[in-house]
C-alpha cells in the first residue's frame, strides 16, 4: 500500500513541472523553470483504484509568469527492472497527464499534454525524480493553436504522509525545456 501512496504523490510531481516558453508564428526555444505542491486527487482515469494527484504552482518562462494547475496519475505497481530510472530507485511509468498554465497578466491559457515518462521514486530518502515528454495542445486567446513539444525534468520529495489513507504533500522544482508554435507573436 505504501507504493500505491507514494505513486499518487509522485505523479502529482509530475504534472506539478508542465511548462512553457517563447511562441511566436515561428517557432521557439523555450525555458520554463516552475515550483510547486501536489496532493491527492479524486481522478482514476484507469479504474485501478489508486487516483492521480493534483497539484498548483508558479512558471517562470520566457513568456513572462504562469500559475498553473495539473492533474497526473501514474501506474499502480512500479517496474520489476528498472528501464530508464538509476539502481536503488522504484520506476513508475506515466499513464496520463495535463497541465493548464494561466498567464497572468492576460489570463490566457495554455494546454499541456504529457505523453510518457516515469518517476524514479526513492522509499529510503522520499525523494524522487521524474523526466516526461508531452505536446502543447491548444488553448485560450493567443495560445487556442499552438503545438509543438517539450522535456520535462524536476526534483521533488514527499513533505507529509498519511499512511493509513496514503495521502501526501509534496513539493517539486523542475525545469521544462522545448519548442512552441503556432501561437500569436506576443512580443509586439
Amino acid at each position: 500500500m505504501q507504493n500505491h501512496y507514494f505513486m499518487i504523490g509522485i505523479t502529482l510531481g509530475l504534472l506539478l513541472m508542465g511548462g512553457l516558453g517563447r511562441a511566436e508564428a515561428k517557432s521557439r526555444h523555450f525555458v520554463s523553470h516552475q515550483a510547486g505542491t501536489g496532493v491527492n486527487g479524486v481522478i482514476d482515469t484507469n479504474g485501478d483504484g489508486m487516483t492521480a494527484g493534483t497539484f498548483t504552482g508558479i512558471a517562470n518562462t520566457t513568456l513572462g509568469r504562469f500559475l498553473f494547475q495539473g492533474e497526473s496519475e501514474s501506474l499502480l505497481d512500479a517496474l520489476a527492472t528498472n528501464i530508464s530510472c538509476p539502481v536503488g530507485t522504484a520506476e513508475f511509468p506515466l499513464l496520463q497527464a495535463l497541465d493548464v498554465f494561466t498567464l497572468q497578466a492576460t489570463g490566457e491559457q495554455l494546454f499541456l499534454t504529457h505523453t510518457s515518462g516515469a518517476v524514479c521514486f526513492d522509499f529510503t530518502t522520499l525523494t524522487f525524480t521524474y523526466h516526461t515528454q508531452g505536446t502543447f495542445s491548444g488553448g485560450t486567446g493567443r495560445f487556442v493553436h499552438a503545438a509543438g513539444t517539450f522535456d520535462n525534468n524536476g526534483t521533488g520529495s514527499v513533505l507529509v504522509f498519511d499512511l493509513p489513507a496514503f495521502h501526501t504533500l509534496l513539493n517539486t522544482t523542475g525545469t521544462v525545456t522545448g519548442t512552441l508554435t503556432g501561437v500569436k507573436d506576443i512580443w509586439d
